[in-house]
């Protein structure tokens, strides 16, 4: 059960590897080789795993075998191609070592249909939590009053999309579930645009929040500012105000800290010097207030 279960991973794997691999073209292009190689040396780790479970039992596994190393002649000529720069080529002959290792896992007999099961049943629990994440963001969007109209509007248009994908992916499961990789494909298309709306939804909220912060940490300036003023009316009058310019200096300090740490998105280390700064001009206040007593 555990080396089936860690097959059917490594097959759900490769799927959405596949799934999102574009088609080969006459392009020479790097980066759609270099998939294909590594969608290929996952389908040989498979048929190799499901070529030793086999053996084990005591089945005859001489055609798989020999299906595999033919798979490893076609991989190895890829990689070379790949590393000569010869792209089309690598892509090509990966493609085909694919073909023979999964003409392998067909050699080996029923065992790989419980393999299409397992990665079947865990695709359709993949569906399941994307649907969940459908309806965490849709939430998260009709309880925000902070969004625009516009950006509202971007996401109400992702997530049906993301929801029609989950649904098309579903039934060419339980239709046909050799079709693995085009269900893979929908759901990986369906990710897509859900995580596309969850940013927007989530930057659309942590724009007012900014504003909301940096008006905040301007009346801080402000008031910072008026009370330097207050402390020079002090000074003038002969009264010692050294100790309260230094405080006033490091509330200053952490007003500027909490401007880095807003543009990185540290909210809580935001309020944190915020809240520090704060205490520390209201005792520069309460002090003031003392010191201009005749």
């Amino acid at each position: 059960m555990l080396v089936q279960r860690k097959v059917a991973a490594l097959l759900i794997m490769a799927l959405v590897v596949a799934a999102c691999a574009p088609p080969v073209t006459a392009g020479g292009d790097q980066t759609k080789a270099k998939m294909f190689i590594q969608i290929a040396d996952k389908a040989r780790e498979i048929a190799l795993e499901f070529i030793e479970r086999a053996k084990a039992t005591g089945k005859e596994v001489s055609l798989a075998a020999s299906l595999v190393e033919e798979g490893s002649n076609l991989l190895d000529t890829a990689k070379a191609a790949y590393d000569g720069g010869d792209y089309d080529s690598a892509a090509a002959d990966a493609k085909l070592a694919q073909e023979k290792f999964r003409e392998a896992l067909k050699a080996l007999g029923p065992e790989m249909l419980s393999a299409e099961q397992e990665a079947k049943a865990r695709l359709l629990e993949a569906i399941g939590r994307a649907r969940e994440r459908i309806r965490r963001v849709g939430e998260a969007l009709s309880s925000s009053t902070e969004i625009g109209e516009s950006l509202r509007g971007q996401i109400d248009a992702k997530l049906p999309q993301a929801e029609g994908l989950l649904n098309e992916a579903e039934s060419i499961l339980k239709t046909n579930v050799k079709n693995a990789s085009e269900s893979a494909r929908k759901l990986a298309q369906a990710e897509k645009l859900i995580s596309e709306a969850f940013v927007i939804l989530k930057d659309a909220s942590h724009g007012p929040n900014m504003h909301r912060i940096e008006a905040f940490l301007n009346n801080l300036e402000r008031e910072i500012s008026r009370l330097r003023g207050e402390l020079e009316k002090l000074a003038k009058r002969g009264v010692k105000v050294d100790d309260l310019e230094a405080s006033l200096g490091e509330a200053e300090s952490l007003v500027a800290s909490a401007r880095g740490k807003a543009s990185k998105g540290d909210i809580s280390g935001v309020l944190s010097d915020i809240q520090q700064a704060g205490g520390i001009i209201q005792q520069v206040r309460g002090e003031i207030a003392k010191r201009h007593k005749p």
